[in-house]
């Protein structure tokens, strides 16, 4: 009997072996340089379908015809539809283009982890079959992910989603959607807002980065995925990226949740959110992610502030969100060089403030243990006051570690309504608007 073994030759003569480097980010991004050669593209434009065939087929209209400037492969997965899905799919005229049949639909996280193994391009590009893109929408998003080699997933706004991430463009139809959207996907780093969670209607990530972290667990096998990789990303140090700067439309209706009845929605979530909470003992991934605190942060998008780096500390705010959106407050106003600082109480939410800010975990009356005195420009206190003990000592001792001409930022729990003050510090006491 003869073995003829195969033999698989991967062509490395154009690539230079990446020289040791001090950096985790340098030495990751130099090891998938051979991801840049001759005749790989770019992106890999992944687009999973289960049935809805007419929205698919403007989806991939959409994708042929406002994708500039960037190559692309185009993956089609048609994930057990019954509606012709499949027959359209392999209709599509482009090159290079692969069709992946799924017998039976299995799930959207087992369709992901097919496109995982099938893509051939720099990055993974995955488009929601009822998502419409625009012009400028993938060329935008890529001048956003390659701006920081620690973004590793950038979306983004849109129609009909959840998470703060939905912004309305008035339209009549399509058309003029489409011109509403070319005037709006003007690149603009100054409206990249960094971020906890991302719904992923779009999602981007690059090759090394989904080596690192992973794609999907299947211990969320529908729902909860995007956040369980959500919280991965973070601990592998990478950041989130809402791209306000780029609009497509989800043509989505969750009044109606299009045919999918609402108890069995409902219990698919139930179980997602236990298997997240079980997962991350015990983290809530909604109210550990989504306090925004908008009233509480609203101050800073007008209050002056002195030039040079400003330092900010924000005080119990869970896994982090209200950290961020103080720095996305001062980015959208171009005040960029700052120290972000966070201080909890709760050793659970330690491990995930870390990686956003420069973090302690100690119990509130010994803060001025930590920092010194005419320390922050900004100081956010986002549990209300009144809940500590000692809560009169408590507000002398952020007065003292707070600049003169600094803000506070904090709320009263009065009669079970939240009464939002501002205080500013200065020379000679305090003056409370």
């Amino acid at each position: 009997m003869t073995y003829n073994p195969e033999l698989i030759t991967i062509n490395t003569s154009h690539i230079e072996q990446p020289s040791p480097m001090s950096g985790i980010w340098e030495n990751r991004l130099a090891a998938y340089k051979l991801y840049d050669g001759p005749g790989i593209p770019k992106c890999s434009i992944v687009v999973p379908a289960y049935n809805r065939v007419e929205k698919t087929k403007y989806c991939v209209e959409c994708i042929l015809k406002y994708t500039d400037g960037v190559s692309y492969e185009l993956i089609l997965i048609d994930n057990g539809s019954d509606d012709g899905t499949l027959e359209f799919f392999k209709s599509v005229e482009y090159n290079p283009k692969k069709i992946i049949h799924i017998t039976k639909n299995i799930g959207a996280g087992y369709a992901w982890r097919v496109a995982r193994d099938n893509f051939s391009g720099k990055y993974l590009v995955i488009v929601s079959n009822d998502v419409y893109v625009t012009k400028n929408w993938l060329s935008n998003l890529i001048k956003c992910y390659e701006s920081d080699p620690r973004v590793g997933f950038v979306s983004p706004v849109s129609s009909a989603v959840s998470n703060y991430q939905q912004v309305n463009l008035e339209y009549q139809n399509f058309d003029e959607m489409q011109d509403k959207a070319e005037t709006h996907n003007q690149s603009d780093p100054s409206k990249w807002d960094e971020r906890l969670r991302l719904i992923s209607l779009i999602g981007i990530y690059s090759r090394h980065v989904l080596d690192i972290v992973g794609i999907s667990d299947p211990a969320f096998i529908h729902d909860f995925l995007e956040d369980d990789l959500a919280i991965r990303l973070r601990r592998g140090g990478y950041k989130l990226v809402l791209c306000r700067d780029t609009w497509v439309c989800h043509d989505h209706s969750y009044e109606t949740m299009e045919a999918v009845e609402r108890f069995k929605w409902n219990q698919i979530v139930g179980y997602g959110h236990a298997a997240y909470m079980e997962k991350y003992n015990g983290l809530n991934p909604w109210d550990d992610t989504t306090n925004f605190e908008f009233q509480l942060l609203d101050p800073i998008s007008t209050m002056e502030f002195p030039d040079g780096k400003l330092k900010a500390l924000t005080i119990d705010c869970r896994c982090g969100t209200p950290v961020l959106e103080v720095k996305n407050h001062l980015h959208r106003r171009g005040l960029i060089d700052l120290d972000n600082y966070a201080y909890t109480t709760k050793p659970q939410y330690y491990t995930d403030l870390q990686y956003i800010a420069d973090t302690q975990c100690d119990s509130i009356d010994k803060i001025l243990g930590h920092y010194k005195e005419n320390t922050f420009d900004i100081i956010a206190l986002c549990e209300p006051l009144d809940t500590y003990t000692s809560f009169v000592s408590i507000l002398h001792n952020l007065i003292f570690i707070l600049k003169t001409g600094g803000i506070l930022l904090y709320k009263l729990n009065l009669e079970g309504s939240i009464k939002n003050i501002r205080l500013i510090k200065q020379k000679e006491g305090t003056i409370e608007n």
